[in-house]
């Protein structure tokens, strides 16, 4: 008997994302076929990491891990497009990938979600450079330097769709499961927020209130008024087909974010119907940003695999 075309979908969660490692493991211990893999944000490192043979890798070098690593981790700049210049997370997704495209992934179907800067939509990413792909599905708006994908503005996948079940089934997949360990919330939607109240916190308060002053200006107010205070910066962004030639300030690049959360963030939600089989492994109670805790959230992926592995298995037939 032919088994069913399996898809897996691994959602965006910062640090929380790692807990798709376990998962991932429960998996190979079982056997358990993956024809389609789609990830967003966090959820698509560890999808790499599983594509390209390096889960082990990426397990290993997540779990010695701790807090105070994280100032080493972001080599935090405010001279660019972003307080963070991504070459530390670019040298760890270049040892991830062993410089793999997506042609290059054989037994599966590989593929990452951005969301579009423009409209808010879901840019799926599927060939060419799995490195550059997981910069551009992994950069936050103000924190990381936004990317170009096919002369569109992309930027975290968690916006457009946290869990990106849907693009498994577009691909063929006639069963898909999904693994969520975010929220309610988009991840853009919660990690600018918390950005924004540790920065008032921070002594950087008063060089970036004008920022903040402007972003909850134009959260509150309509969309047409919206388009009327960022009426250039839309413009620029709509005529630009060179990214190197024309790079975006961290200011610019917070009001694109904010342009795209102010939309419609409810529509990058996850829900149980959206797939054959939904996981939420129990992990809300670990902080987003917290890398000092990778085992347990393991521990925690592995869990909710082993507990549902018997509905995954009735999946195959």
């Amino acid at each position: 008997m032919q088994r069913k075309k399996i898809g897996v979908a691994l959602g965006g969660g910062t640090m929380r994302g790692m807990t798709h490692i376990g998962v991932l493991e429960v998996f190979e211990e079982n056997n358990l076929p993956i024809h389609f893999l789609v990830g967003c944000s966090s959820g698509a490192i560890v999808a790499a990491a599983y594509a390209c043979g390096k889960l082990k890798e990426l397990k290993e070098t997540a779990l010695p891990l701790k807090n105070k690593d994280r100032r080493k981790m972001l080599d935090l700049s405010f001279s660019g497009g972003g307080l963070i210049k991504g070459e530390q997370l670019r040298s760890l997704f270049d040892f991830l990938t062993d410089g793999k495209k997506f042609e290059d992934i054989k037994g599966l179907k590989l593929a990452f979600v951005g969301t579009d800067a423009l409209t808010g939509n879901e840019v799926v990413i599927d060939s060419g450079s799995i490195a550059e792909a997981l910069e551009i599905t992994t950069a936050l708006p103000g924190l990381a330097p936004l990317k170009r994908h096919h002369g569109r503005l992309v930027f975290d996948g968690g916006t457009a769709m946290l869990v990106p079940a849907k693009i498994a089934y577009n691909f063929g997949a006639e069963a898909v499961i999904g693994v969520d360990v975010s929220v309610g919330r988009s991840v853009i939607t919660r990690t600018v927020g918390d950005f924004r109240k540790m920065m008032r916190k921070s002594t950087l308060r008063r060089v970036l209130n004008p920022v903040f002053k402007m972003g909850d200006k134009a959260l509150n107010s309509s969309e047409e008024k919206f388009f009327g205070k960022v009426r250039n910066l839309m413009k620029k962004l709509k005529l630009l087909d060179d990214y190197e030639k024309h790079k975006f300030n961290f200011f610019e690049a917070y009001l694109i974010g904010l342009r795209a959360i102010s939309a419609d963030y409810k529509k990058g939600l996850f829900l149980d119907g959206d797939c054959d089989i939904a996981i939420r492994p129990d992990v809300l109670h670990f902080k987003r940003s917290d890398i000092s805790q990778t085992k347990e959230m393991i521990e925690e992926g592995r869990k909710a695999a082993e507990n549902i592995l018997g509905e995954i298995k009735k999946l195959l037939l």
